[in-house]
């Protein structure tokens, strides 16, 4: 399936694909919702996923399709790459990565190599991902007591059984958004609010993703933009942050 809303690269990449021995486009799809109600409908064993469909994010709906059994394998295209969408794509479970300036015939070879389980990224984006991976675990391991470590522990503790209902959160965000002096919190989206006032009551993440009805993958994309605007290191400091500013 190829899901884009660019009528005329989809149609390319179809006919493209469908020139492929071993290959067919059964579905195209141009929303993220048309995407997984083909995908449910249909066995697809692979999805080329545009990176930035109108108004919705790929990686989102990236994360949906793999929550399907069995899912489909799922490459990303995108007209641009940069160390922050490779990495988040990465951590999104992609079965490949590719830019939209590709060449015809590395399209055919990637997917061929792709037949025989080998990822579908060409050998200079694969370098890349690799020294990102190697950046990123060295970051961990040097912030041993940061935020990555903090989540880990915070899943593993039984969450507060506190009922939040969506009103309440849309309150308390507005609250948050006015009362609060802080220029930093009032940098927060209103999501990125919501995010915050559940972590403050001590949910994790899997549990705000719950409450939300978004994904764990979006959830943390959340906490990173928080910790970022707040300009702390870890969820604990965030709190102390507003307790501190008075909320």
């Amino acid at each position: 399936m190829i899901v884009d809303d660019h009528e005329l690269f989809r149609h390319g990449l179809r006919d493209l694909v469908n020139s492929i021995e071993g290959f067919s486009v059964v579905a195209e799809a141009t929303s993220i919702a048309q995407a997984l109600s083909l995908a449910r409908s249909m066995p697809i064993d692979l999805v080329f996923m545009d990176l930035s469909l109108s108004g919705e994010d790929g990686l989102e709906a990236t994360y949906q399709l793999k929550q399907l059994v069995p899912p489909p394998s799922v490459v990303i295209l995108s007209a641009t790459m940069t160390d922050d969408t490779l990495m988040d794509a990465i951590l999104a479970g992609v079965d490949g990565y590719l830019t939209k300036d590709i060449p015809a015939v590395q399209i055919a070879n990637l997917l061929y190599g792709f037949q025989q389980g080998a990822l579908a990224i060409p050998p200079t984006v694969a370098a890349r991902a690799i020294r990102l991976l190697v950046k990123k675990c060295n970051d961990l391991a040097w912030r041993c007591d940061s935020l990555e470590a903090e989540l880990i522990l915070n899943d593993l503790h039984e969450p507060k059984k506190v009922t939040i209902s969506a009103p309440s959160i849309q309150q308390t965000s507005q609250s948050s958004a006015t009362g609060l002096s802080s220029p930093a919190l009032q940098l927060l989206t209103p999501q990125e609010d919501k995010v915050f006032q559940l972590m403050r009551q001590g949910h994790s993440n899997k549990h705000i993703a719950t409450q939300l009805s978004i994904s764990h993958y979006t959830v943390g994309k959340h906490v990173q933009n928080i910790l970022r605007k707040l300009q702390v290191k870890n969820r604990t400091q965030a709190v102390s942050y507003t307790s501190f500013e008075g909320g």
